[in-house]
C-alpha cells in the first residue's frame, strides 16, 4: 500500500507553510511553526534551522515597518523612532498584509491610532488626524488621473442653470476635517523643522494631485462649508447658502464675489472634473 502524501511534504504545502510561518508576528516565537521549521529546514554551520528561518521572518517584518515609515514620515517624527517601531509592529499583528502589493498596506493606521495602542506618546486625536492626512496624500498619489473641469467648460452653462449645477470631484482630491492643525505640523516637518505637538484646534485641509505634484492648503470655515457641500453632491446654490453664517460681516454682493473667487481657484486647481446641470 502506498503511503499517503502529507500536505507539508508537497512543494505547494511547503510554500504555504513558509508563507504562514514567515508572516507570523515576531512576538509569537516558539510556536508550532518553529517546530515545523526544524523538520523542514536544515541547520547551518553556526545557526540551527529555527534561527536561520528567523532571519527571513525578521526581514519580512522589517520591510513592513519600512513601508509604514515611508507612508507616515510625520507620524514617525511625532512618535519618535522607538515608539513608532513598537506601534508599527503592533499594527502588523493587528492588520497583517493580505495583498501582493504594499500600496494599501498602511490604510488602517488612523483607525489603529483611534484604538489608542499602548505606548502612544501623543494625544490620540492628534495621531488620528495626522495619520489621516498622510494617508490622504498616499491616496491622491495613487489615484487615477482625471481630466479636470475648465473655465471654458463652465462658460457653456446658461446663467439660469448655475443654481442647480452639481460638480463632480476629482478622484485625486481629498477634503479633510481635523480636530488638530495637522497640516501646519506636517508642513513644518517637511520644512526640516522640529515642530511641537500643537494644541487642539479645528481645521480643514484640501489635498490633491495636479500632474505629478501633490498640493495641500488649509481652508477657512466658510470655504470648508461650501467645498464640503459641493463634494457631497449638493447644488451650487445650496452650497453657497452654507457659507452665510461665516460671512455675516459681508454684504451679499461681497460674499458672492468672495465665493466665486474661491470657486475659480478650485476649478483652476483641478478639484472637479465635470458639472451636471
Amino acid at each position: 500500500m502506498t503511503r499517503p502524501v502529507v500536505e507539508s511534504e508537497t512543494l505547494r504545502g511547503k510554500q504555504l507553510w513558509f508563507a504562514r510561518a514567515m508572516t507570523t508576528p515576531e512576538s509569537e516565537t516558539g510556536t508550532a511553526a518553529d517546530s515545523e521549521a526544524a523538520k523542514l529546514l536544515t541547520a547551518g554551520p553556526r545557526l540551527d534551522a529555527c534561527q536561520r528561518f528567523e532571519i527571513y521572518r525578521r526581514g519580512y517584518h522589517a520591510r513592513l515597518v519600512e513601508c509604514l515609515a515611508d507612508d507616515y514620515p510625520a507620524i514617525r517624527h511625532a512618535l519618535g523612532e522607538e515608539s513608532f517601531d513598537s506601534i508599527c509592529r503592533a499594527y502588523i499583528a493587528r492588520y497583517p498584509s493580505r495583498a501582493p502589493s504594499l500600496n494599501a498596506f498602511g490604510r488602517h493606521m488612523a483607525a489603529f491610532c483611534r484604538e489608542a495602542p499602548p505606548g502612544l506618546p501623543v494625544p490620540r486625536e492628534f495621531a488620528v488626524d495626522l495619520a489621516t492626512l498622510e494617508w490622504a496624500i498616499v491616496e491622491v498619489i495613487h489615484a487615477p488621473s482625471s481630466a479636470a473641469l475648465t473655465m471654458d467648460d463652465l462658460r457653456t452653462i446658461p446663467a439660469e442653470g448655475w443654481a442647480r449645477a452639481r460638480l463632480m470631484p476629482n478622484t485625486a482630491f481629498r477634503l479633510l476635517r481635523f480636530q488638530y492643525p495637522v497640516n501646519a505640523y506636517f508642513q513644518a516637518f517637511r520644512d526640516g523643522n522640529h515642530p511641537r505637538i500643537p494644541a487642539a484646534e479645528v481645521s480643514a485641509t484640501v489635498a490633491y494631485r495636479s500632474g505629478p505634484t501633490v498640493w495641500r492648503w488649509d481652508l477657512s470655515p466658510a470655504m470648508s462649508e461650501v467645498l464640503s457641500a459641493l463634494v457631497a453632491g449638493e447644488t451650487l446654490g445650496a452650497s453657497l447658502t452654507r457659507a452665510a453664517s461665516h460671512m455675516a460681516s459681508l454684504s451679499e454682493a461681497e460674499a458672492t464675489q468672495q465665493v466665486m473667487a474661491w470657486f475659480r481657484e478650485w476649478v483652476a486647481s483641478g478639484l472637479f472634473v465635470r458639472v451636471v446641470v
